[in-house]
């Protein structure tokens, strides 16, 4: 992690989760809303990830709102987000993600989640994106040296590997403004980006 990240958490607890993206995933963007074949809001986590994720308690609770940042493409977003449990599965959703560049995504491009394992509210978890489109070397990179380590489209590394190390460089720097300071709840939660909207879908 990048200059004001690494404040944010200690990283000997660290892990990172890489999500390839499938089509159900993208309607939690607002790019791809009007396209998007699935009406699902949210992005796919599996029960191990979860598990690695969240708290005891908070696992065995079915999740909760987690204060999550979002850097991608120029823009920035601090807000709860939720991780939780529908039905059997577990679900990353939210707000609509209103980034531009997330235009680019496509299913098979990656989201990368950075965590303290076990977390329990108390540590924001940071979001980002690598995409065939704008980050094509770094897609083939994850793609190559963690083909053996998806299992159900996630892959999981932990702080002190080799494969952590090169992740956590390709997480933005987060702005201060981010850094610093509570997430925002629904009703202010905007990006940096100066294109992006949020209207509460």
């Amino acid at each position: 992690m990048r200059g004001g990240c690494r404040s944010l958490m200690s990283r000997r607890d660290e892990i990172i989760v890489v999500r390839s993206l499938a089509e159900s995933d993208l309607g939690l963007f607002s790019a791809h809303r009007l396209s998007a074949t699935s009406k699902q809001r949210a992005i796919a986590l599996t029960t191990p990830v979860a598990r690695m994720l969240l708290s005891a308690q908070l696992f065995e609770k079915g999740g909760a709102d987690i204060d999550l940042i979002c850097v991608y493409g120029g823009y920035g977003n601090r807000e709860l987000r939720n991780i939780g449990k529908v039905g059997k599965n577990w679900r990353l959703g939210g707000r609509k993600i209103t980034a531009n560049a997330c235009a680019f995504l496509d299913s098979k491009d990656f989201v990368l989640l950075r965590s303290v394992a076990g977390n329990d509210g108390a540590q924001p978890i940071l979001m980002t994106f690598i995409g065939r489109q704008r980050e094509r070397l770094l897609h083939a990179g994850i793609v190559a040296s963690l083909a053996n380590e998806f299992r159900d489209s996630v892959a999981m590394v932990s702080a002190g590997s080799d494969a952590f190390n090169a992740l956590s460089a390709v997480f933005p720097a987060v702005p201060a403004d981010l850094a610093i300071g509570a997430p925002l709840v629904e009703d202010n939660a905007v990006g940096l980006e100066q294109a992006a909207v949020s209207d509460g879908g």
